[in-house]
């Protein structure tokens, strides 16, 4: 062959070299996260199977509806941000097999059928009462000597939300009728009261960042994690990271981690609310109906 049609030939090879890589490194994350489901289910098989998915890539909203506004898909293993991260590690905290986990994080995204006007945006408001009321998570039992824990509130009301549509923030699909509306309440350790926490925090706990109260910003929760154990059982937060020059799914020290965060915004830094990851096997595989 000559030489530039070989050169070009050459050239052209690493594309398609670098898709089957790509698919073969995805097949191997799925394998990895389906033999970790049988660890024991909650907080443990969560953080067993989130851990092959270190070093993914961060990508902004990467789940969606599969049609509509968001086509993104509503189940992956090769994306996520913060949120679904924590969203996918509590759907494989009950599941047995990938099929199961799709089924589950629907159940937790969404608050009815899989649509943008039923997601659970917001966090305070919609996807924590959804999620404890569903029986997905539990407010972290911290021992009697532990913390002390404060309340963190926000509150909405139809004159918020169209302040809020104002400024340019919405809640993306969300009819008018079905904003949430009232108060909602989460206890809150602070940052040092976290990061002093070890090992006393359970494996699979999530950690949601609470920041000051502002009537003119939409939510009040900026990130989220997962507390995992690390190889000599101290405790590493495992997050999706928009941090510039990260971009990927990572695990840090607790002090780290709350570095990070008060490093990332202006805003201060209330405290972490603090959840379990539940067996909820059961809302997967109900009774029959008689």
């Amino acid at each position: 062959m000559p030489a530039l049609p070989l050169l070009l030939a050459l050239l052209a090879a690493p594309p398609a070299s670098a898709g089957a890589r790509q698919a073969s490194a995805g097949a191997s994350v799925a394998a990895a996260v389906v033999a970790a489901l049988a660890a024991p289910p909650g907080g443990p098989r969560a953080a067993a199977a989130t851990r092959p998915l270190h070093g993914l890539p961060y990508r902004l909203d990467p789940l969606g509806e599969e049609s509509g506004p968001d086509a993104d898909p509503r189940f992956r293993l090769d994306a996520f941000d913060c949120m679904t991260l924590v969203e996918t590690a509590a759907a494989l905290g009950s599941s047995a097999s990938l099929e199961e986990a799709r089924r589950a994080l629907d159940d937790l995204r969404y608050d009815g059928p899989p649509a943008l006007a039923t997601r659970n945006h917001e966090v305070l408001s919609q996807w924590i009462p959804a999620n404890l009321r569903k029986g997905w998570i539990a407010p972290l039992a911290l021992d009697p000597g532990g913390p002390p824990a404060a309340i963190a509130a926000v509150e909405y009301d139809a004159a918020r939300w169209a302040r809020l549509a104002r400024l340019g923030q919405r809640l993306h699909g969300v009819p008018p009728e079905r904003l949430p509306v009232g108060r909602f309440e989460v206890a809150v350790v602070s940052p040092e009261a976290f990061a002093a926490l070890g090992r006393g925090l359970p494996e699979g706990t999530i950690a949601f960042v609470v920041r000051e109260e502002a009537p003119d910003r939409l939510t009040r929760v900026s990130h989220a994690g997962l507390v995992v154990a690390g190889p000599r059982g101290e405790r590493l937060v495992r997050h999706a990271s928009s941090t510039a020059g990260v971009l990927r799914v990572i695990e840090e020290p607790l002090d780290r981690f709350v570095a990070r965060q008060r490093a990332a915004s202006r805003r201060a830094l209330t405290g972490l609310a603090l959840f379990a990851i539940r067996d909820n096997t059961a809302r997967l595989h109900p009774p029959p109906t008689p």
